[in-house]
């Protein structure tokens, strides 16, 4: 039986902290279970200096559904990407 999957949406959100705002993006990843709730379950906020990697997972993830397994590795990755600060 395949489990549940997950609908992704990025939202990027404005760094008003003047300490932050040149050089970090950040936002959230809102997580949707596909054919369950009509709004997000979880949001994985993200804050990093690392653009280049941002906006890769971003332009891999951004409105596309994932397994519960790629869902944790994503949030692997924007933790260590939250890390590299």
């Amino acid at each position: 039986m395949k489990g549940p999957m997950f609908f992704l949406s990025f939202v990027e959100e404005c760094v008003m902290d003047p300490a932050y705002s040149d050089e970090f993006i950040g936002g959230r990843i809102e997580v949707y279970e596909i054919g369950s709730e009509k709004y997000a379950i979880e949001e994985i906020r993200f804050l990093t200096k690392n653009q280049k990697e941002y906006h890769r997972l971003r332009e891999k993830w951004d409105f596309e559904d994932a397994t519960a397994k790629e869902l944790e590795r994503l949030r692997a990755k924007i933790t260590a990407l939250n890390g590299k600060n």
